[in-house]
């Protein structure tokens, strides 16, 4: 059983966030590869149509255009693209189009969810490292972590070399059992020292010469100290002095009191080699200050520029994982302590990672299509088309006005918003019950993948009402560098667009339909595009079927003297619902029993909703103007006016408070909107006989495909998916009886 989050955070260490978690599945629930339809053919077991869409903004949306090509040439930054999404430049101000593209990921994210399908498209790129390198070891967990390897008895320093096999250090000599020692700034003369203009050292590696060393028994580490620093060459002992530059304390900036000596080559050391993914992974996490002079901008401080190396010595060979150019290092989260940095993918169970369980197909695959990465799996497994397509989405009507700013040239100034933060590992991370959500005992990056933690789950925003704040307070006077301007389109703006599928099962047309049944409701919205997390996007989508006679459509080519292209369309909404139902008990009788109710049986389940993994979704779609925006959607802030409603303690004088300072824990969706958490938390799975499920029984076979009267598509009338991939789905299920005529 995977580790789930902790059923009640304590008041008192809840995080708040626009955003928050619909939790991972058990397993998936997987669709045979042979059940899928061929492409050439309709299958008179199976369905083919059309669902007519009219999508409502219920607040501001906003879906930027694309660059012309005249702007790509140019090198444009699309943020300086205010414009809405247009297919024509003449209906620019009047006809605003949402793209189908976007539609169809809206809609694939949640048939993943509600599906319980694996999780597509999580990058790898992105190398985790330790952010807080001065966290407390006694009362914070990851600080704990990281004074395992960076600590002054760890750490030792030498010399960077490079040479026809890769990166090595040469270690310095020994003196007092350290390679290098501190030396306070009254020691030097600084007058050559270069200086950033707020007074901050550069980072700089200057050879030096010092009288002695001596060990500061008043220094609370007791720390080796060099006395009689020189710039010039008139001590017989030789160093380099390293200035490592100013240390950032949110937003003020501590001066440096003490400096490193880094004392002379050993060059009769054995040359330790630098671990060439440790290399790699460094290299991918550089931060902007490691960009700059003099490190390389691609580099780090891998370059002829930096001659002195700080690093955590092997306890066993002679390849150094960690590194870097002060011995308060960044280091990787790295769980098998060998360097190599984790990623997001590590913590996602194998099961539902698609780049492990390459050959394993769920329904989100089989009605989206799919492309596999693993060259080695046979032809049928490695693509497969999609059948369903989307159209864009044209505009139709208005009640108040297209435009949010009422005029088509209107822009406005968002407030800011920064790309996701997974390093944020107390709301990205799974904090077991037994943390308490205690900041001591919260688990990490650097924890044990799927043993001790796993990713949250799918991200989702909370909705804020028609009354949701977008614009930036300061407008116009925001730095240039961190905006961007934007024309959202109004609230109460009408859309139509259909969605077209072929050979669709029971159970492919019950997903989509429970999906756009939700978002018709009155209870729930759907997100769409830009600015989720300041309360834009919430859509409406109420819905049509119209299922198309494939056997008529084909049973003659002329009429008359035009071609035969009329379909025998006919309006299915009155039994929408029976494929709906088909859809529910297909999950509920094959999802893990870990995913149902604590303490419920399958035969005391008639619907998803009641599955605690749906309620989070359900809970995260809810449109409640009710929810309290302040206190429970809002991102957290490192410097938060105390007279305002703020997370964690802060002193009697203190005028803004740091809300992540304590690492509060983000609690799960149904606790934060007061929900009954029914989930089944570290308890062991029931038996098959007391369960009622059939999850572990041998499953029934599905029906089978009638292929002996396939209906042959003709060539000149196929209906491809203009520019959609098209994709597959499980075996031909019990269809629902039509209603007699």
């Amino acid at each position: 059983m995977n580790p789930r989050h902790i059923s009640k955070v304590p008041d008192e260490r809840k995080a708040i966030a626009p955003y928050n978690f619909v939790e991972l599945p058990e397993d998936v629930v997987k669709v045979a590869l042979d059940s899928l339809p061929q492409e050439n053919r309709y299958y008179q077991n199976r369905y083919t149509g059309r669902i007519e869409c009219t999508l409502t903004t219920e607040s501001p949306l906003y879906i930027r255009c694309g660059l012309t090509k005249e702007e790509f040439n140019c090198n444009t930054e699309t943020k300086n693209l205010p414009d809405f999404f247009y297919t024509n430049p003449l209906e620019k101000p009047t006809k605003p189009v949402i793209p189908g593209s976007s539609l169809r990921g809206m809609l694939r994210n949640l048939v993943e969810i509600v599906s319980f399908s694996k999780i597509d498209q999580v990058s790898d790129n992105q190398h985790l490292f330790f952010r807080a390198v001065a966290a407390s070891s006694n009362k914070d967990s990851l600080g704990k972590e990281y004074k395992q390897y960076i600590s002054p008895k760890n750490i030792e320093a030498g010399y960077l070399s490079q040479d026809n096999e890769g990166w090595y250090i040469q270690p310095a000599k020994v003196i007092e059992n350290e390679t290098f020692a501190w030396v306070r700034e009254k020691e030097i003369n600084l007058t050559n020292i270069k200086k950033f203009n707020d007074g901050g050292y550069h980072p700089q590696y200057i050879s030096i010469s010092y009288e002695t060393v001596d060990r500061d028994i008043n220094d609370r580490a007791k720390r080796l100290f060099v006395l009689n620093v020189d710039l010039a060459n008139i001590y017989k002992a030789k160093g380099v002095l390293v200035t490592s530059g100013n240390m950032k304390q949110g937003s003020e900036s501590s001066p440096r009191r003490n400096h490193c000596v880094v004392f002379e080559k050993n060059t009769t050391s054995a040359k330790l080699r630098i671990d060439d993914k440790a290399i790699e992974h460094y290299r991918n996490a550089l931060t902007d200050f490691q960009k700059l002079p003099p490190f390389d901008k691609n580099w780090g401080m891998l370059n002829e520029n930096c001659s002195v190396v700080f690093y955590y010595p092997p306890q066993t060979g002679n390849k150094v994982g960690f590194f870097g150019q002060s011995p308060n290092f960044r280091i990787p989260y790295s769980p098998e302590g060998n360097g190599q940095a984790t990623t997001v993918v590590d913590f996602i169970p194998s099961y539902l990672n698609n780049r492990n369980n390459s050959s394993i197909i769920d329904l989100a695959d089989a009605i989206f299509g799919w492309v596999k990465e693993d060259k080695n799996l046979p032809q049928n497994l490695r693509q497969r088309g999609s059948r369903v397509y989307i159209t864009d989405a044209k505009y139709k009507f208005d009640k108040n006005g297209i435009w949010y700013k009422g005029n088509p040239d209107d822009t406005l100034i968002p407030q800011i918003l920064s790309e996701p933060k997974p390093t944020c590992f107390q709301h990205y991370l799974v904090q077991p019950n037994d943390t308490k959500a205690d900041q001591s005992k919260i688990k990490h990056y650097a924890s044990q993948p799927k043993l001790e933690t796993v990713i949250r789950g799918h991200k989702l925003y909370w909705h804020k009402g028609i009354k949701s704040v977008i614009q930036h307070p300061e407008g116009n006077n925001v730095s240039e560098t961190q905006i961007t301007k934007i024309k959202p389109i109004n609230r109460e703006v009408t859309f139509k667009f259909s969605i077209y599928f072929e050979n669709f099962t029971d159970i492919e047309l019950g997903t989509i339909l429970w999906i756009l049944d939700i978002s018709q409701s009155d209870k729930y919205r759907l997100k769409l595009g830009m600015g989720k997390p300041l309360g834009m996007g919430a859509v409406k989508i109420e819905s049509q079927l119209y299922l198309s006679d494939r056997t008529f459509r084909y049973s003659k080519l002329f009429d008359s003297n035009e071609w035969s292209i009329k379909e025998n369309n006919e309006l299915n909404q009155r039994y929408t619902t029976d494929f709906v139902r088909v859809f529910e008990e297909y999950i509920l009788d094959n999802v893990n029993i870990e995913d149902y109710p604590q303490g419920k049986k399958r035969v005391e389940l008639n619907n998803i909703s009641s599955l605690p993994r749906i309620e989070m979704l359900l809970a995260m779609l809810t449109w409640d103007t009710s929810l309290n925006i302040d206190q429970n959607t809002r991102y957290m802030e490192i410097e938060r006016d105390v007279n305002k409603f703020y997370i964690g303690r802060c002193k009697p004088r203190d005028k803004t408070i740091n809300e992540y300072q304590e690492r509060p824990v983000l609690p799960t969706p149904l606790q934060v909107m007061g929900w009954d958490d029914n989930r089944r938390i570290n308890n062991p799975p029931l038996s098959p006989s007391n369960s009622g499920s059939p999850t572990n029984a041998p499953k029934p076979k599905l029906k089978g495909h009638d292929v002996s009267k396939p209906i042959q598509k003709n060539k000149q009338s196929q209906e491809k998916s203009k520019g959609d991939s098209e994709g597959g789905n499980n075996a031909a299920w019990a269809r629902p009886q039509k209603p007699k005529k």
